[in-house]
């Protein structure tokens, strides 16, 4: 990645990079999404931002380094990119789907509070396998903020989510502990959107979960699947997590008592 380019820009620069669309309409909220905070106010007013490709401002790299440049602008609400050359597989073939996906993962920041908490509803509506159901989420915007401060001070937590052409399709909780004789420790929450499922998110997520803990030191992840969640358990074998014991009727689900399987592996 080019030394030029402003820090905030680098994941809207790694979205390019993936992506294999020969013509993509990003709005702006979706962009923000992608980069975790705001676009400046030049960005909504002026449509020379975006046109703009030379110095002294860099932003434009984040999707000129990756062949594409703007060619349609929708002040305050979308911008769309093309590449004059479709990019390839490693066959040298062109992906032929008619809109390919492409996602990034990034760690939560601040602004992103308000979609976390909208993203973890839509998946408690979704699914059984979480602990939380539907509205059950005691969280406010202001709360989650402070403690995503506070997990910065500590820096063995994290939030890290994974954006899918500018929509939030799943996520990662890492929560390392405090106490120095299990700081090497650190406990996962896994969710994708049902939408977003069997696309790779959950493998990449996890794999994006243990390149950030190998950097804090972290050596052995935990984690716990209800014994009636195949998909999950099939991942987190793949993955080489291992089965260490059974919380037997850990989860009270329609009346009945359900086991948990807790798991963990050691990077």
């Amino acid at each position: 990645m080019t030394k030029k380019m402003e820090k905030k820009y680098i994941p809207l620069a790694n979205y390019f990079e993936v992506a294999l669309q020969q013509e993509i309409t990003l709005s702006f909220s979706e962009l923000e999404n992608i980069m975790g905070q705001a676009l400046p106010n030049a960005a909504y007013l002026n449509k020379s931002w975006w046109k703009k490709t030379k110095p002294p401002l860099s932003h434009y790299l984040s999707w000129t380094n990756a062949g594409y440049y703007v060619i349609d602008v929708k002040l305050g609400t979308s911008v769309t990119f093309s590449r004059t050359q479709m990019k390839t597989t490693e066959n040298n073939t062109a992906n032929n789907e008619e809109n390919p996906s492409a996602y990034i993962i990034r760690g939560i920041e601040a602004s992103d509070a308000r979609s976390f908490i909208h993203l973890q509803e839509e998946i408690f509506q979704q699914t059984d396998f979480m602990y939380n159901v539907q509205n059950e989420l005691d969280l406010t915007v202001q709360q989650l903020r402070k403690n995503l401060a506070y997990w910065k001070q500590l820096k063995n937590r994290t939030i890290l989510l994974c954006v899918l052409n500018g929509i939030f399709a799943g996520y990662a909780v890492v929560h390392g502990y405090k106490q120095s004789k299990v700081r090497h420790v650190a406990s996962i929450r896994l969710a994708v959107k049902e939408e977003h499922q069997q696309k790779g998110i959950g493998s990449a997520l996890m794999k994006a979960v243990e390149n950030w803990s190998k950097q804090r030191d972290i050596s052995r992840l935990e984690l716990t699947v209800m014994e009636h969640n195949n998909v999950a358990l099939h991942l987190f074998t793949k993955l080489g997590f291992q089965q260490e014991g059974i919380r037997q009727n850990a989860i009270k689900l329609n009346n009945t008592y359900v086991n948990e399987y807790c798991l963990s592996k050691i990077l």
